[in-house]
């Protein structure tokens, strides 16, 4: 037993310092020391193809909290702010058989607002395009994208019910715009998800909108995400 103990406090202090030394400063780590569901090659994958905006610990977020959602929660999955589709193809490898809702102007980021005056971000940036997108995402059902600027898009979904929104949309307005159509959207248990937290017009928003709210907002210290899990049924 003191051999076996020793061995595995080795392992153990070996991955914690890969981990500390060579991953974390390179913003690589992926996954808790031990976990072994890391989707390591998939996410390595999706960044390749797509230049995916998230990094590795962000991805595996996604990842796992949609397959969690899924199991228990009723209603479609939402994203907005698609870009190549990088996350998009994360949802779908763990969504199931479930609906996937896709918006993003495929032309870039909208006119910056008075919010977003310290922001790094500019009009026009990341523009996709939208054939390309599908294209990337066509071996997975019920998915569903929408071009233009979102909610202008979003009169198919209107009476929909959701169980997971991710928004990845770098500004205060369409952040805003997302937190008011999709929460009250949202089944009991459902979780909504928001990129660019640290943007100062994100961050207002979503500290903004959930203020009167029960929910808590929850930060991811990996990255750069932040998430709420509905309290109540939602209310369409």
């Amino acid at each position: 037993m003191p051999l076996f103990r020793t061995l595995w406090n080795w392992r153990l202090d070996s991955a914690s310092l890969v981990r500390r030394s060579l991953l974390l400063p390179r913003g690589l780590d992926l996954v808790p020391v031990m976990d072994r569901r890391s989707y390591l090659s998939l996410i390595r994958q999706v960044m390749s193809e797509s230049q995916m905006r998230l990094n590795g610990c962000e991805a595996y977020h996604i990842l796992t909290t949609v397959r969690a959602v899924v199991e228990k929660v009723p209603g479609d999955l939402a994203e907005v702010g698609v870009y190549r589709g990088g996350s998009s193809k994360l949802i779908c490898e763990a969504k199931g058989d479930r609906h996937l809702h896709l918006f993003d102007t495929f032309s870039g980021l909208p006119e910056l607002g008075p919010r977003d005056t310290t922001t790094v971000f500019w009009k026009g940036q990341f523009g996709s395009s939208l054939e390309a997108v599908r294209k990337y995402l066509s071996r997975y059902p019920n998915v569903h994208l929408y071009e233009g600027l979102f909610p202008d898009t979003a009169s198919p979904i209107k009476r929909n019910q959701f169980c997971f929104v991710h928004l990845d949309v770098d500004l205060y307005e369409p952040t805003r715009a997302g937190l008011e159509f999709f929460y009250p959207k949202l089944s009991s248990g459902g979780i909504l998800m928001s990129h660019d937290y640290d943007a100062p017009g994100v961050r207002e928003a979503v500290n903004e909108f959930f203020k009167d709210k029960p929910e808590t907002v929850l930060q991811q210290p990996a990255g750069s995400q932040c998430f709420v899990v509905r309290a109540g049924p939602a209310c369409t």
